[in-house]
């Protein structure tokens, strides 16, 4: 069989998959999305020995591509089909590994080129259902996949030109930076000094629209106590209090107001937290706790990209200082003081249903959230005119006695250090009341 006849057989399989629709039976497009990424490796390598005209044809597959897994994401199984969910990304995953030259080529070749539009475009599929992907500690941990993350960063490093590539990789890197358990991934691949001075130079290395990619990606690195110990090794907090919220250069100013905010609070020890009030306003306490509300109403309970847990984690360090814990109840601003208690009741209301479900379906969002909420209680149980709070709650109450009584022992691997266990929460809410 000469080359092209092999083409026009991978052209003929990629023309079957235009027929799918979205009335299909669930197993047909299911089966459709992991046929067609499996013949994608065969597509990239026919490119090789394409006349014009194939290129130019093979050029237009990618629709057939983009249709296939349009398709398969409106669909309601796909969210609950864990393994599925697996399968898609790594089989993209690995043909960006399988590829990996393409982030260190700058030649402009037809080849080159339609390899970089289908790199760009599983990129993107990954960016897509990342938050979807139950990841595994033993992910990522061939030396290719290093190779990939380093390769990537390296792009990014050396960009100064805005290309598609570096705005792809940005969304993907900002996506997957999320997710807490892959932080020591990028820790140990150099992203650290790499976002650092990504945030120097975002003005001319990105896009409008990713300009605070590399702000959000640092928040999430701080979300965990590794990242937290390498960004103070670089002195990230002085990068953060350098930046500027110009309203003419960020769609929203509040939003990057927020974060740095968040990303202060993270970087510093509670003791520097007890005794600096001023860094943290009313405003931007009230910007905190509205985004927790904002967040918990959510059906995924998230809010601008943002987890409810990554705020309450900030607020539970805060309420180790007295000061900005009684200024949040008994502030100036009677907006404020509604909130607050807008906001415990939504707490009350999310500890309840999680905690029901803690070590059942493994949620390690729901289960940490459950262990955010306990702490907080415990720092407001600290206080003794915020006791009748918790103890007048009886649905609150009922979860405290039996999370100091449960044998399950829920453990968060990613806990911060500076959380107390639901246990210990418990434990020590009542100790409180005896008090």
């Amino acid at each position: 069989m000469d080359s092209s006849s092999h083409i026009q057989i991978v052209l003929s399989k990629i023309n079957e998959f235009h027929r799918l629709t979205i009335s299909d039976s669930d197993i047909k497009i299911k089966n459709a999305i992991q046929e067609i990424l499996h013949l994608w490796p065969e597509v990239l390598t026919a490119v090789d020995k394409a006349t014009d005209d194939e290129l130019f044809t093979l050029n237009i597959s990618r629709a057939v591509l983009t249709q296939v897994f349009t398709i398969v994401l409106s669909k309601d199984f796909f969210n609950k089909d864990h393994l599925l969910v697996r399968e898609i990304f790594f089989t993209c995953f690995n043909i960006l590994v399988n590829h990996v030259y393409i982030f260190k080529n700058t030649n402009s070749t037809p080849r080159n080129i339609f390899i970089d539009s289908n790199v760009r475009l599983l990129m993107k599929m990954l960016t897509s259902i990342t938050s979807l992907v139950k990841f595994q500690n033993e992910d990522f941990s061939k030396i290719n996949d290093y190779q990939l993350f380093i390769a990537i960063r390296e792009h990014i490093d050396q960009d100064f030109k805005h290309d598609n590539l570096t705005d792809g990789i940005i969304s993907f890197i900002w996506n997957l930076s999320d997710r807490t358990i892959l932080v020591p991934l990028f820790i140990n691949t150099g992203y650290v000094n790499s976002i650092i001075q990504w945030i120097k130079t975002r003005e001319i290395k990105f896009r409008d629209d990713k300009l605070n990619a590399p702000i959000h990606i640092l928040h999430n690195l701080s979300r965990h106590d590794d990242g937290i110990n390498q960004l103070n090794i670089y002195n990230a907090l002085k990068i953060i209090d350098d930046i500027k919220t110009e309203t003419n250069k960020y769609d929203n100013p509040d939003d990057l107001t927020i974060h740095i905010a968040m990303i202060r609070a993270l970087l510093t020890n509670i003791n520097q937290i007890k005794n600096d009030s001023k860094k943290y306003s009313n405003k931007i306490l009230n910007m905190i706790i509205k985004l927790c509300i904002d967040a918990a109403k959510n059906e995924r309970y998230r809010y601008n990209g943002s987890h409810i847990s990554e705020p309450l984690t900030v607020l539970v360090k805060l309420f180790y200082n007295d000061d900005i814990l009684h200024n949040t109840f008994y502030n100036n601003e009677i907006k404020s003081s509604s909130n607050i208690q807008l906001l415990i009741e939504l707490l009350i209301s999310l500890l309840t249903k999680f905690y029901s479900k803690i070590n059942l379906d493994n949620d390690i969002l729901e289960n940490y959230t459950c262990v955010v909420i306990l702490n907080l209680f415990w720092l407001i149980s600290n206080h003794k005119k915020y006791r009748q709070i918790i103890q007048n709650n009886e649905q609150l109450m009922n979860i405290i006695k039996r999370a100091v009584n449960d044998e399950e022992i829920f453990i968060d691997t990613f806990m911060p250090r500076t959380m107390k266990s639901i246990k210990q929460s418990a434990n020590d809410i009542l100790k409180n009341f005896d008090s």
